[in-house]
C-alpha cells in the first residue's frame, strides 16, 4: 500500500454569496485503497494560507462549501487520503468570485391563523438566507380553488423582520383560498414557499377558521 496519487483539478459551479459546490473525480492511482477526499480553500494572493473547509475527510465526489465572503476571489484543491496517508493536493481550481449580493431564499410555508369572515391573518417563517441584504418587504401571493392565476401584493418589513399579516376584507366570502409568500431585497424577489392547504372564508362575524 502506498499514498494516492493527486487528483485533477476540481471543478467549482452554483457559486452563490457565501456558498459554492466543489466537484472532483477519483486519483489515477489510489494506492492500494478506498480513498476519502481534504478540500482546500484559499484568496488568491501573496500571504495567503490554505483553510481545510471539512472537518473530516470526505467520502464524496461533491462537497457544498459554506461559510465563505460575499464578492470574493477563491480557489480550491483537493487531496486524496487512504490507509496509509494524505497523498498530494491536486492544482489548483479555475478562480471563482462569490456573489456579492443574490435573491433570498424562500420563507417557511405560510400558515394560516385565522379566518375572519373575509380577513385572513397569516405567519411564517423568514428564509434561511437573505442573499447578503437586508429582506425589505414580503409579498403575499393567493389564489382561489381551481384557478391558477394569483395576485400578489407587498407586505412592508417594519420592526425586523416582520413575518406576519393580515389581509383584510380582501377576500369574497364561502370561497376556498390558498396562500404562498415571497421574501423581497434589494436584488428582487426569490422564491415562493409552499401554498398552504385551502382555506375557506364566509360571511358574518368572527369564529373558528374553516379548514377543508
Amino acid at each position: 500500500m502506498s499514498h494516492p496519487s493527486a487528483p485533477q483539478p476540481p471543478v467549482v459551479s452554483e457559486v452563490h454569496a457565501t456558498s459554492c459546490t466543489v466537484t472532483y473525480k477519483r486519483p489515477r492511482y489510489d494506492g492500494g485503497a478506498r480513498c476519502s477526499y481534504i478540500l482546500e480553500r484559499h484568496t488568491p494572493g501573496p500571504d495567503s494560507r490554505w483553510i481545510t473547509v471539512n472537518d473530516s475527510p470526505i467520502t464524496d465526489l461533491q462537497y457544498t462549501v459554506d461559510n465563505l465572503t460575499p464578492a470574493t476571489l477563491y480557489e480550491f484543491r483537493v487531496a486524496a487520503v487512504n490507509k496509509k496517508g494524505t497523498g498530494e493536493f491536486s492544482p489548483m481550481s479555475s478562480v471563482i468570485v462569490t456573489v456579492a449580493v443574490e435573491k433570498p431564499d424562500r420563507p417557511g410555508c405560510a400558515e394560516v391563523l385565522e379566518v375572519i369572515g373575509t380577513s385572513v391573518c397569516l405567519q411564517w417563517t423568514a428564509p434561511d438566507s437573505d442573499g447578503v441584504a437586508a429582506i425589505t418587504q414580503y409579498a403575499v401571493a393567493y389564489c382561489t380553488e381551481g384557478d391558477t392565476k394569483y395576485v400578489s401584493f407587498p407586505v412592508d418589513v417594519t420592526a425586523g423582520q416582520s413575518t406576519s399579516y393580515t389581509l383584510r376584507n380582501l377576500l369574497h366570502p364561502s370561497t376556498k383560498y390558498r396562500f404562498a409568500v415571497a421574501a423581497v431585497n434589494s436584488v428582487g424577489i426569490g422564491p415562493w414557499s409552499d401554498y398552504t392547504e385551502d382555506f375557506t372564508t364566509f360571511a358574518g362575524t368572527l369564529r373558528a377558521c374553516k379548514r377543508e
